[in-house]
């Protein structure tokens, strides 16, 4: 790819095998931030005309700091901590217009800082649709064909570590999708930061737009009224002044088409469809700017705004502050543009994948806050205090942390910044969601169920890229919790275990016997377990080998079926639970099959019959009559009956380099190929892959987890050190 040919959707026929070969508008606003009681910050927000600035002087994106980024969640209704009457579905995005949540909030495109109490986002309306897009249209579980989707149509670009810059395509209306728009957000330092929004209309008729800047306190507190003032624009009716316990934001300029101050979540829908006269001074804590563009076919417009922190009691100082930073508003954005498309450029092969791979599991970092008062698990209330910034599975189908997906999301993201890859584990072992006997929840539909114990192996493998022992240290006692959890509660007979669905929602399960991948995955816990020990200088490295000889004699006495050669769940009356799966190949995993069995395992793997296809290995041999490569049709679920799935290829490829390195090419070279293929094709990187075709399904942005695919990009060819 070429620095000025972003990936978009195009119709070209998918093809995994081929993947081979102004009009300006003059706004001049402000925002001032109180953070802590000691300390006010300001927020000016700038938009006007760019004009000819000297040269940048710009700090490298590795010395700003975090605390701003696009952490606003793209989906806070329809999940079990907004749950209405326990329904997690029973909140629509037409019923998130003007409902309150309980916990977080959610936006397009949308800024917030680490600590989420104040909110910056875009939102749309072109005078026809009958609600004002304010977050991405979509619809949930009991609504979609199959399952909750995405209608909204929005490509992810470029995102960097710091946040210094990120940019984010959406195509506006949904089914229309007329307009072309550009999001984009540059920093100048970690105080100072300019936003673009870029329309052309792609349609062949004149069209008009709105395009609306919100920012908006979190609720909670006592938030005074949100009132019109002069404070930083030096007089007339041309700004806005939002007042909170500890916070204050201007927004101030010449006036914009329209604008608002509400408290009620709603109101900016409401408003703006009654007409521009209505939306007037109000109280709030909620403020909205309304930029009304009139598009004829192919015109650009561009709105700019730029974001000046600094302290409160000179508004006046902050407002000129933006003023010269608009001025710089085009030399800063490319500026910070090209750094970002410079970025993650320590591979061989597949350079533009592995960056946006990387840059996308960026933008799946989301503001999570959860107490467990409310939702489907009233139980868990003051069991778990989530308040964090964490990668996200799928930032608008998934947006809540699942155990194990984090444990992969760290291992990519040591590949950016090591403290975003310890700061994942962090959360899932520290007091405040690990339970006190050493559970550690699945996800919040699934808070007593497990997830497969990879947390040691994910802590090993990111020590492996740190070399941090105090890490280590740090979170080594919370790993020995959960490792005498599994061993306490969930081992069914000698040296196996059983741990439920664990993660892999649809694979025939036994219900309370031994399960070959539970009893496999604690054979790696135990393996990593004592590797950790020994770097700790541990005297206990020596039980947790003993445990894992223990696990493995048991695994290839009790689960190995002799006649198909194969490792499977034992149902009742001890016998086999077929078909050939997933669950049989986490002892490969593991590393405990023996070498004499180990043929019979690898010919299935290279059977086309069987586990292989164009995208990898299949979640279920497709000799199963359970077999279902991919979704078709309402309630149908493949999920984990046929699919690929990239970090159990992932895995499978590790393990394989040992014992047969020409098939373990082989199944990189698949998978990564076909993410390639699929993403050049849609600009996503999908949840999963289908079984036959190697097309991508399921959520559209779960990079999360399989980004992986720049784990095995950087581990086959990673470019040689300079001399």
């Amino acid at each position: 790819m070429s620095e000025s040919a972003p990936v978009t959707p195009s119709p070209r026929r998918f093809d995994p095998r081929g993947a081979l070969r102004h009009r300006w508008l003059v706004l001049l606003g402000g925002l001032a931030l109180l953070l802590v009681a000691a300390s006010v910050s300001a927020f000016v927000l700038l938009r006007g005309e760019p004009a000819v600035a000297p040269p940048l002087e710009l700090a490298p994106q590795a010395q700003l700091d975090r605390r701003w980024g696009t952490y606003l969640s793209e989906r806070e209704w329809g999940n079990p901590r907004e749950a209405i009457g326990n329904n997690g579905w029973g909140l629509s995005w037409r019923g998130a217009i003007d409902t309150e949540y309980n916990y977080s909030d959610d936006g397009i495109a949308g800024l917030t800082d680490r600590d989420n109490e104040f909110r910056i986002g875009w939102a749309f309306w072109d005078g026809r649709q009958e609600h004002v897009t304010e977050r991405l249209l979509g619809v949930s579980n009991p609504q979609g064909e199959n399952g909750e989707a995405i209608t909204d149509d929005r490509v992810f670009n470029e995102n960097t570590p710091s946040g210094s810059y990120s940019r984010l395509r959406y195509s506006y209306p949904p089914e229309e999708r007329t307009f072309d728009i550009q999001l984009e957000t540059a920093k100048y330092d970690s105080n100072r930061m300019v936003l673009t929004a870029t329309v052309t209309n792609s349609g062949s008729m004149s069209r008009q737009l709105d395009v609306v800047l919100k920012g908006w306190l979190a609720p909670g507190g006592e938030v005074q009224p949100l009132v019109a003032a002069d404070a930083t624009a030096g007089g007339g009716n041309d700004g806005l002044l939002l007042v909170g316990e500890q916070s204050s934001v201007a927004i101030v300029g010449r006036p914009p088409a329209g604008w608002q101050i509400s408290a009620e979540k709603g109101a900016l829908n409401e408003n703006l469809r009654d007409g521009l006269e209505s939306l007037t001074q109000g109280d709030g804590h909620i403020g909205a700017l309304v930029y009304r563009l009139r598009l004829t076919p192919n015109e650009t417009q561009t709105v700019r705004l730029a974001i000046a922190e600094g302290q409160t009691g000179n508004p006046a100082g902050l407002a000129a502050t933006a003023r010269d930073l608009l001025e710089q508003a085009t030399a800063l954005t490319g500026a910070r543009r090209s750094e970002a498309r410079a970025l993650f450029d320590d591979v061989a092969a597949y350079p533009d994948l592995y960056r946006q791979a990387l840059m996308s599991l960026l933008w799946n970092q989301s503001y999570y806050r959860w107490d467990g008062t409310s939702g489907v698990n009233p139980s868990w209330s003051g069991l778990v205090d989530a308040h964090d910034v964490l990668i996200m599975p799928d930032k608008w189908e998934f947006p809540w942390p699942a155990s194990w997906d984090q444990a992969f999301h760290a291992l990519t993201a040591a590949l950016v910044d090591a403290t975003i890859a310890q700061d994942q584990l962090r959360f899932l072992l520290s007091e405040r969601w690990q339970q006190p006997d050493g559970h550690i929840p699945c996800a919040e539909w699934v808070m007593d169920m497990e997830c497969p114990p990879i947390f040691a192996w994910s802590a090993w493998r990111v020590y492996e890229t740190t070399r941090d022992r105090e890490f280590l240290a740090e979170i080594y006692p919370a790993l020995q919790r959960h490792y005498d959890y599994w061993w306490q509660n969930l081992l069914v007979n000698d040296g196996l275990f059983t741990g439920g669905f664990l993660g892999m929602d649809n694979l025939p399960r036994s219900t309370g016997r031994a399960q070959a991948d539970a009893s496999a995955w604690m054979a790696l816990f135990a393996r990593d377990m004592a590797r950790i020990a020994s770097e700790l200088r541990d005297p206990a490295t020596e039980r947790y080998w003993i445990d894992r000889g223990r696990i493995q004699e048991a695994i290839n006495s009790k689960l190995w079926d002799e006649e198909s050669g194969f490792y499977y769940d034992l149902g009742p009356g001890d016998r086999f639970i077929q078909p050939k799966s997933y669950s049989g190949l986490i002892p490969l995993i593991a590393g405990v099959v023996p070498p004499e069995r180990l043929p019979p395992i690898l010919e299935a793997l290279r059977d086309e019959e069987q586990f292989l296809s164009v995208a990898g290995i299949r979640s279920m041999s497709a000799e199963s009559p359970l077999y279902r490569p991919g979704t078709g049709g309402r309630g149908v679920n493949s999920n984990w009956r046929g699919p690929v799935w990239v970090p159990i290829n992932y895995m499978l490829i590790r393990a394989l380099q040992d014992v047969d390195p020409g098939l373990a090419a082989d199944l990189r070279d698949r998978v990564v190929v076909a993410v390639e293929a699929d993403w050049r094709t849609t600009g996503r990187f999908r949840e999963h892959f289908h079984g036959d075709t190697g097309e991508g399904l399921g959520a559209d942005a779960q990079a999360g987890w399989t980004a992986l695919v720049a784990n095995l990009i950087h581990e086959s060819w990673p470019r040689p050190a300079a001399d």
